[in-house]
């Protein structure tokens, strides 16, 4: 046994090493992140990722502790179905590790919830690093018979300097980090590629390996960014298409068809039915919210033509830099295409085609895509297919530092073509920083300070690139120089990239433990002034989606989906909105509102000061109504509740109902109206107790969503669509009512079943495959025996 592991350790010795190099430059990349010391802190900036994700991870941090699944959030956007808002990312496997972490600890402050995520982004760097690194090791792989050191060294260093490349190039380290679910989508799809490419590497079915593929996509797809898991599926199958080519080009293509369909349905049943959990739900969720309503020009933005600068020269036309790779990898990668290495045609097909699609509509070939691809007009943002850029990216200057340390001088004597163009791309860079170096020493200087900046370091990064890669080529007929040329070229990505992104605009000098500290007059409100079901309209002092955070219910949010229900009433004008959603309170710096108001406090938030304000005669809940009007549809509503002269004293007495709801109304209102009150206000349960002394409809300020089930007095009630997106029952008479509401979505139930069933069919496929393999491999010994025998 020892035996083994040691030979193992031996065979393996180059990648062992490799991993803990990549680790350690990690640790290197992000020790301000976690070093102890407060004057060297860094944490990342707030915005997307404190107003989405820390505030979604604290709901997540507290529900579940408490064996809860967290379906639905009343904290944000007047509430919303919060497992089906994809980018809670609720059963993403290293996201519930992190919960379950966080709940062992009892570190649930907000600003520990911050370090907590924060790590959690971190850890997913040195994933994709790792992942990247086996795949191009894998592409790179010797052939067998031909693992001898300079070829298997060349091959280590070239996943190694690909692992860098992506993990630490101007994508990675860009607005990921920040959009979190972007990064923890994106890092999967080197292992799905790695299962395609070892599926596909005979003409034997791969389909295990096509399984961990399925797997992989699975789990990118419960990470909770659906455009990106999109790119990763057209990414794999693109890939699989390709592979299949290689083997089957020679055959009829039927061959190849009908392997491709087979593979693609298993990789798509294995990583659909994994993340059914989420998906089904994700699907109502979408067709049910105002991503619906967006066309063509508002989804076709991406990147404008001159982004394509930052290939060289970093940081001069926005604050990020998806496109950049590094001076020596754009270098490594040229040499890639150049010399035709394995698989750099699909791989530098594959950059173009992003580069392309991430221009959104300045090109023709997103319309072709809005018009032609499953699923591409569905989302906005299109410069996030820099994703399939930098990968691309990525594998191609891995793919490109294999070949060149493993570069043949006697067989091939093009050294000096890669010296020219080496120095070609450092000429252009010294001129680009000599033209801006004159134009910042005019009267107007100062505005070329940052792309003086930015052209000197690709002017130095170019002339080290220069110097160094063509290095390797003359020192490869020498004996003994493997080492030392592979050390200087990762040494010369290493410090190029992280030269320019550590760092970065995405951080701040703040230790994230003194992030987000919940204000006193937060929590005032939520202890001391709201009754169950009132709300607030936090734009100040609560803001973002701190809602979910400090459990304060808030009828705004940040989260890209809204339903198209509440979107019509936050279109109303203020006094109707606050008064249909049951705001109580208003945090504004304004001294008056449209609605009557009285300035119960005054507070400071970072954006400065500003005032409470508690609504007069402001709507409960829940609430009587007895009369009705029937509109034909939302639209209607919100024409009818937005009029002018519609006060919203009205507003109050009258239910806008979709539909009769089949009740006699009193003629006239009774003159003492009966009395709702909310009993139990928690996530997906709410009791209200009524008393009406005649018929009446009870008006609630609760969404309109499939999934919510009433009961009144233990029967199953209707639940009626009021105001245009909101709910209401009927109460057949006079008498006190109890009005129960749960929510329990068939999506849920569904899409829970499907992955369980899906989870339980790969635990049965992983136990039983070494059996399989030790009966398979006992019945050829047999046959090999009797064979002898005969």
């Amino acid at each position: 046994m020892i035996e083994r592991i040691s030979e193992l350790f031996r065979r393996r010795k180059p990648d062992v090493f490799a991993v803990l190099g990549l680790v350690l430059l990690w640790g290197l990349y992000f020790w301000r992140v976690f070093t102890p010391s407060a004057d060297d802190a860094l944490s990342l900036r707030e915005g997307d990722f404190s107003g989405q994700f820390v505030s979604f991870f604290g709901y997540q941090v507290e529900r579940l502790s408490d064996g809860e699944i967290p379906l639905w959030n009343p904290y944000n956007n007047a509430g919303h179905p919060f497992l089906a808002d994809t980018q809670s990312a609720v059963f993403y496997p290293p996201r519930l590790l992190s919960v379950s972490l966080v709940d062992i600890t009892d570190r649930t402050a907000p600003g520990e919830l911050y370090a907590a995520l924060q790590t959690e982004m971190a850890l997913h760097v040195l994933l994709g690093s790792l992942l990247m690194y086996v795949l191009v090791r894998r592409l790179t792989w010797p052939e067998d018979g031909a693992r001898e050191r300079g070829p298997d060294r060349a091959s280590v260093i070239g996943a190694l300097v690909a692992a860098v490349t992506y993990a630490y190039g101007g994508y990675v380290s860009g607005y990921p980090p920040l959009q979190l679910a972007v990064l923890e989508a994106g890092v999967w799809l080197p292992l799905v590629l790695l299962g395609i490419f070892q599926a596909t590497q005979t003409e034997r079915r791969g389909w295990r390996c096509m399984v961990l593929a399925g797997v992989a996509l699975g789990i990118a797809l419960l990470a909770g960014h659906p455009q990106t898991a999109l790119f990763t599926i057209y990414f794999a199958l693109a890939f699989l298409a390709y592979r299949l080519w290689l083997l089957f080009r020679r055959e009829r293509w039927r061959t190849f068809a009908a392997r491709f369909v087979l593979m693609a349905a298993l990789f798509g049943l294995v990583a659909g039915g994994l993340a059914a959990v989420q998906l089904i739900p994700g699907l109502e969720y979408t067709f049910l919210s105002t991503r619906e309503d967006l066309n063509f020009d508002d989804k076709g933005n991406g990147f404008p033509y001159g982004d394509v600068l930052q290939i060289l020269f970093p940081d001069i036309v926005s604050e990020w830099s998806p496109l950049y790779f590094g001076v020596a990898g754009l270098l490594l990668a040229l040499v890639a295409v150049w010399k035709r290495t394995p698989h750099s045609l699909f791989f530098g097909g594959a950059a173009l085609l992003g580069l392309g699609l991430g221009f959104g509509k300045g090109t023709v070939l997103y319309d072709l895509a809005y018009l032609l691809v499953p699923g591409a007009s569905w989302f906005r943002g299109q410069e996030r297919a820099a994703f399939v850029y930098a990968h691309s990216a990525s594998v191609l200057a891995g793919l490109g530092a294999a070949h060149l340390l493993a570069w043949d001088f006697h067989k091939d004597r093009s050294r000096h073509q890669l010296r020219r163009l080496a120095l070609g791309i450092a000429g252009v860079c010294v001129l680009y920083a000599g033209v801006e170096f004159v134009l910042w020493r005019t009267p107007d200087g100062a505005t070329y300070a940052n792309e003086l900046q930015s052209g000197a370091r690709a002017a130095l990064l170019a002339a080290l690139a220069a110097a160094t890669i063509p290095w390797p080529v003359r020192l490869s007929a020498a004996p003994g120089q493997p080492s030392r040329r592979a050390l200087a070229l990762l040494t010369l990505v290493v410090f190029d990239l992280f030269s320019v992104t550590q760092g970065g605009p995405n951080y701040e000098n703040i230790p994230a433990s003194d992030r987000l500290a919940e204000p006193e007059m937060v929590q005032h409100l939520r202890t001391e002034m709201l009754e169950p079901g009132a709300r607030v309209d936090g734009l100040r002092g609560v803001r973002e989606n701190h809602g979910t955070l400090y459990g304060i219910p808030d009828i705004n949010g940040t989260s890209p989906l809204r339903l198209k229900g509440i979107d019509g009433i936050m279109n109303l004008p203020d006094d109707r909105r606050w008064d249909l959603l049951a705001v109580h309170y208003v945090l504004r710096d304004w001294e008056q509102l449209m609605a009557p108001s009285n300035i119960t406090a005054v507070d400071e938030d970072p954006l400065g000061s500003y005032n409470v304000h508690l609504v007069e005669r402001a709507r409960p809940f829940a609430h009587l109504t007895y009369a009705v009007q029937v509109v034909g549809d939302d639209a209607g509503a919100y024409t009818i509740a937005g009029e002018p002269t519609y006060a919203v004293e009205r507003l109050q007495q009258v239910a806008l109902l979709d539909r009769d709801p089949g009740i006699d109304l009193p003629d006239e209102p009774p003159a003492a109206p009966g009395l709702a009150q909310v009993i139990t206000f928690e996530p997906e349960r709410i009791e209200i107790e009524a008393d009406t002394p005649a018929p009446a409809v009870l008006t609630i300020a609760l969404p309109d969503y499939p999934g919510w089930q009433a009961t009144i007095n233990g029967d199953d009630a209707d639940i009626l669509r009021a105001y245009g997106g909101l709910s209401a029952v009927a109460l057949l008479d006079s008498g006190m009512y109890t009005v129960k509401l749960v929510y329990r979505p068939w999506t849920f139930r569904l899409g829970a079943l499907l992955s369980l069933f899906t989870l339980i069919a790969l635990v049965v496929l992983v136990v039983s495959a070494p059996v399989a393999k030790r009966i398979t491999s006992s019945r050829r010994d047999h046959v090999t025996v009797t064979n002898e025998k005969v």
